[in-house]
């Protein structure tokens, strides 16, 4: 089963094995589509630290790969990059 939201496109078994290796809430909103691959929808404080957002995605993604869970991005609507897990 696919599950499809406004920032992410998961495979079920791929949901489940996402969720077991993020580390914070972060990393659990990026796999669940709630927040952007980009960074974009970071607001308030958490914008001044941006970078560390950005480092966090990186090696959250290379935990995936080393897992190896699919990881790819496709471009949305408004260019706005998508997270797929397969």
């Amino acid at each position: 089963m696919k599950i499809e939201t406004k920032y992410a496109i998961v495979t079920e078994t791929a949901f489940d094995r996402a969720m077991q290796i993020a580390r914070g809430c972060y990393q659990r909103s990026l796999v669940m589509g709630r927040e952007a691959l980009s960074g974009a929808t970071l607001k308030g404080k958490a914008k001044k630290y941006g970078a560390h957002y950005a480092r966090s995605r990186d090696n959250f993604l290379a935990r995936l790969r080393a897992a190896k869970v699919s990881v790819s991005e496709q471009i949305a609507d408004h260019n706005r990059r998508v997270l797929v897990l397969a």
